[in-house]
């Protein structure tokens, strides 16, 4: 009877024990130490479904039952791997949603064959044992009627009842011992177990199978009426920023329609352009690395201070205006435009475009999951969106991306957010109704100069309305991979690869040559090498990157091939084209006589992580995504209030280096515009306001303290990643238990620290309310719809 039993559960336990092999693999790979801290209720789970396959009769079936659930896991470990390594993120089910965008932009950069091949190797072993043991269990011949004898039923029951007991009870135990206060918020397993919003964390303390178990009840599950009830309450509730405060005491709010130049009472025109992947350093002209002890170092306020009017004169000219370099005495270095110099991201691109103008983003969800086709318009909700917003002041609102309208869902979601118009490559019209862009054209990686694309769409991004208008723009000609392969037909880097490869005096712009662009670039590459040296010539700004990196040879004046170098000149190639198409927006508004009417935003996504190349270039290593360095990347802001506003208050206004993000867009433009907001929608701030946490650091000790009365200090913002992760200026942490400074090495600060938890609470809190506002669609309960 015995022999009969162990042979019965050969299955069984060949599922368990592969599964935990796995497991244990899983935790190695990311870094998570041994076993999960629940690694009991881990295990029930696994015992639960392994039980519930063991009830098929047929041990073939069960083995390849089995092996496919072993299979899941092991394709589950490498995309956890591979999001741990590019982001610091995790596998949640709203990536399913996301499965063609990955597909398109998917590049072997990603693709990590050593992990591949380890992962198959073990995935192998085990089903080869798992196959012997399908022999053995096959061999003893055991029949239906044995498999389901009164025996094996009662036992199967009892370890099924124990693992389900153990589980239920374990999340019963865990919510009713991580009752939630704000006080408690952050070291909360219950908020862990509920939200998944920290996912390493969740992961950690759950493993594999508690992780996903924890996805599937918080996708499909409910809340009670008491956490709707504290979210309504959370928001009717809200601080309304205007122009007094909850003291009673006048605020300054800024109203750039006050002020000179913006033509009286009429609203300033607004638009808002999210610059794929954009970096400080394809603005500068190189001089990006500090030697300091014979090691070099990326040095930010080095390149902010090296910005270039060669390669990016419209940029250039926004921040310092058109006079500047005419100006000798710099005595106009006061422009209408501000510098966000702290201003960081961690996101994907969906990801910060949703935090420019919806002010957060869904976590665990995508937009079309709830705001896309299927959404109910009677809801008449998003009323807190910026286009929403805009709106209730009579703008006209437009969407327009140099993307197709399919990608990401855009087309689907954006009109039910608050958009009068959204314009795709492939929905552009020319006058006469015809479609601009179609065929081979609409295809990926093939994308039109981005200038040629704002022409086009001119009379979108600047429309001809009475009404003032926000448009919000997104670019995506200087998306990576940034190698030949990938960009032979990025319309951009074939413009300007001559310009960037050989200098401004020896290039031939390639105007006349749009029609054969990739015969002439096959042309002109396998030229390269029998060109003499003195007749090679690089503009300043890679000069300078070559010799930094090691790959230029200064005897034959030559960059390596696929070097990081190369990809250097084809993403600056995209930032020249971006440059331009920004020049074509300003000479329209200024030919409209409305470019002082209207507030400029641009900003970055994230940083250039195809190939690592922010990594290569800021000196980090391939695989770091905890340094806070690494996610700085330029936002700047120019409007006609600014510059009197700085005449008015004395304060410079050029500059602005408090610590910032995506979601600060929302509250400091209607702050500029004067125009009264809940805050509580928005996991921003104005960048204007006053600091809620101020903190120094100390110059001696290095840690950071409570700054004394009337002393300046820095604002502590603490910025939550859908990718994974919080950070501050100083401070970055994936589970709010180990904690790093701004290069990576473990942070010992407890002063921040503590500050740092009690400003992430808050995050927390306000994330967790607008996660339950738009999942249960508690619009019409609150008085925020959409005009």
């Amino acid at each position: 009877m015995i022999k009969s039993l162990v042979n019965k559960l050969l299955m069984i336990l060949y599922f368990v024990v592969g599964a935990l092999i796995l497991e244990f693999i899983a935790f190695k790979v990311l870094h998570f130490g041994v076993v999960p801290e629940y690694f009991l209720l881990d295990l029930s789970i696994i015992l639960i479904l392994g039980l519930i396959v063991f009830c098929i009769p047929n041990f073939t079936a069960q083995y390849i039952v089995y092996t496919i659930l072993l299979l899941i896991q092991v394709v589950l470990i490498y995309i956890n791997y591979t999001l741990y390594t590019i982001y610091g993120d995790l596998f949640s089910f709203d990536m399913l949603n996301l499965v063609r965008e990955a597909a398109a932009a998917i590049t072997t950069n990603f693709v990590y064959f050593k992990i591949i091949f380890q992962l198959i190797a073990v995935f192998l072993s085990i089903s080869i044992v798992g196959f012997v043991m399908l022999k053995v269990c096959k061999k003893a011949k055991i029949k239906i009627k044995q498999h389901f004898s009164i025996f094996n039923i009662i036992l199967l029951l009892s370890i099924q009842f124990l693992s389900i007991g153990y589980y239920t009870h374990m999340r019963s135990y865990i919510n009713v011992m991580g009752d939630l206060t704000d006080a408690n918020y952050t070291e909360s397993d219950a908020f862990l177990m509920n939200t998944s919003f920290l996912k390493s964390t969740s992961y950690t303390k759950f493993g594999s199978y508690g992780y996903m178990l924890n996805l599937i009840f918080n996708s499909f599950g409910s809340i009670n009426e008491a956490h709707k009830k504290a979210t309504l309450n959370y928001f009717k509730n809200g601080n309304i920023y205007n122009e007094i405060d909850e003291m009673g005491n006048k605020r300054e709010m800024f109203g750039v329609d006050k002020y000179e130049g913006a033509n009286g009472t009429e609203r300033n025109n607004v638009i808002v352009l999210m610059m794929e992947s954009m970096e400080w350093l394809a603005f500068s002209n190189g001089n990006i690395k500090t030697e300091e002890n014979g090691v070099s170092q990326y040095d930010r306020e080095r390149v902010l201070n090296n910005l270039s009017y060669e390669l990016t004169p419209n940029i250039y000219s926004i921040i310092y205006g058109d006079d500047y370099l005419t100006d000798t005495n710099n005595s106009n270095t006061q422009n209408d435009a501000t510098i966000f110099k702290n201003f960081f991201a961690k996101s994907k691109t969906n990801i910060s475009e949703g935090y420019g103008f919806i002010g957060h983003y869904p976590v665990g969800e995508a937009l079309n999951s709830f705001a896309g086709d299927g959404y109910d318009k009677s809801l008449n909700a998003f009323g807190y969106t910026l286009p929403n917003m805009l709106k209730a002041q009579g703008y006209q609102t437009t969407f327009v991306h140099s993307n197709l309208g399919k990608f990401y869902s855009r087309s689907e979601t954006h009109g039910n957010l608050g958009f009068d118009k959204v314009v795709f490559k492939d929905s552009l019209v020319d006058e006469n109704g015809n479609q601009i862009y179609k065929g081979a054209n609409l295809e990926w990686n093939n994308w039109a100069p981005e200038a040629e694309f704002a022409r086009n769409a001119l009379n979108y991004i600047v429309p001809e309305t009475e009404n003032p208008f926000f448009t919000f723009y997104l670019n995506v000609s200087s998306h990576g991979a940034y190698t030949p392969e990938d960009n032979l037909n990025d319309g951009d880097a074939l413009r300007y690869y001559d310009y960037v490869k050989y200098g401004k005096d020896n290039c031939q712009l390639l105007e006349d040559k749009k029609s054969a662009y990739n015969n002439y670039v096959w042309k002109r590459k396998s030229d390269w090498d029998d060109i003499e040296s003195e007749q090679e010539k690089y503009s300043e700004f890679y000069y300078n990157i070559l010799k930094n990196y090691g790959t230029y040879n200064a005897n034959t004046d030559k960059f390596e091939e696929n070097s990081i170098t190369e990809q250097l000149v084809y993403y600056e190639c995209g930032a020249m084209g971006l440059d331009e198409a920004i020049g074509v927006i300003i000479n329209e508004l200024k030919e409209k006589n409305i470019y002082d009417k209207t507030t400029l935003v641009l900003y970055s996504d994230h940083y250039c992580y195809y190939g690592s190349l922010s990594n290569h270039v800021k000196g980090f290593n391939q695989d770091d995504t905890l340094s806070i360095e690494l996610n700085s990347i330029p936002m700047i802001m120019s409007s006609p209030g600014l510059k009197q506003l700085a005449k008015t208050t004395g304060k410079d206004y050029n500059i602005n280096d408090r610590f910032c993000s995506a979601y600060d867009i929302i509250p400091t433009l209607l702050d500029l515009l004067g125009i009264p907001f809940n805050e509580n929608y928005y996991l921003g701030h104005s960048v204007f306001r006053p600091a809620d946490y101020v903190y120094a650091i100390d110059s001696q000790t290095g840690l950071a303290q409570e700054v004394l009365t009337g002393q300046p200090g820095k604002d502590l913002v603490v910025y939550y990643s859908n990718t994974g992760g919080m950070f501050s200026e100083d401070c970055y942490t994936l589970d709010l238990k180990t904690f790093y400074n701004r290069t990576g090495k473990v942070l010992s600060d407890t002063y921040l620290i503590n500050l740092f938890k009690s400003e992430a609470t808050n995050q927390l809190i306000k994330l967790n309310y607008l996660h339950i506002l738009n999942r249960y669609h508690l619009y019409d309960q609150i008085n925020i719809k959409a005009p």
